[in-house]
């Protein structure tokens, strides 16, 4: 399941395979780099994910991660647990803030989550308008499961279930192994990316 959808593993892979080719090599594969400091070109290169960073918003961002609250590196989504409080979902929460709070005008949920994915690619999925879209009724389900959080739609909690249940299930696991064993090479280094980008590129 994916944002309320069911996909099979066939229509999963060639969902991937008509993934565009160069956004993985330039945005996702180079790797989160120093877990505890960002750099201006891991925030340039959001960019090729139509982040629309200009200039000073990358020196602001570079700036404003100086003194960010950053969580461990490896942290998974799948252990954010919206209903545990003062665990990684409400670290999450604290990082994530650290930049919506302070942020200028222009930047968005989306520049800021394609930044953080960019450092922690296991555990800030990619929010832009048309995540935001395909998980509305997802989201507005978890804003109901958990109304101590205050809000009426909450996104991370609806991927966060269905990257839960691919797990679960075997999915991702079988998913992961069609992904290896595929005759093109563009497909094949999709292993490299984490389960929960994965799961964002078949929302597309």
């Amino acid at each position: 399941m994916v944002a309320g959808r069911s996909i099979s593993l066939r229509d999963a892979i060639a969902t991937l395979e008509g993934y565009p080719e160069r956004t993985p090599p330039r945005y996702d594969l180079p790797g989160p780099g120093d877990p505890y400091l960002l750099t201006p070109a891991e925030v340039i290169r959001t960019r090729v994910v139509r982040s629309r960073i200009g200039g000073r918003e990358v020196d602001w961002f570079v700036e404003q991660a100086k003194d960010a609250p950053w969580v461990a590196p490896g942290s998974d989504l799948r252990d954010a647990d919206p209903g545990t409080r003062g665990g990684l979902y409400d670290a999450m929460t604290s990082l994530y803030r650290h930049f919506m709070d302070a942020r200028p005008r222009g930047v968005s949920h989306a520049k800021v989550s394609k930044v953080l994915h960019v450092k922690r690619p296991a555990l800030f999925p990619i929010l832009d308008q048309h995540v935001f879209t395909a998980y509305r009724a997802e989201a507005r389900t978890q804003g109901a499961r958990y109304p101590e959080l205050g809000f009426r739609s909450i996104t991370w909690a609806a991927v966060r279930a269905d990257l839960l249940a691919a797990t679960s299930s075997g999915a991702l696991v079988r998913l992961r192994e069609m992904v290896a064993a595929h005759a093109e090479e563009k497909v094949r280094r999709l292993s490299a990316v984490t389960d929960l980008r994965l799961l964002d590129m078949l929302t597309w």
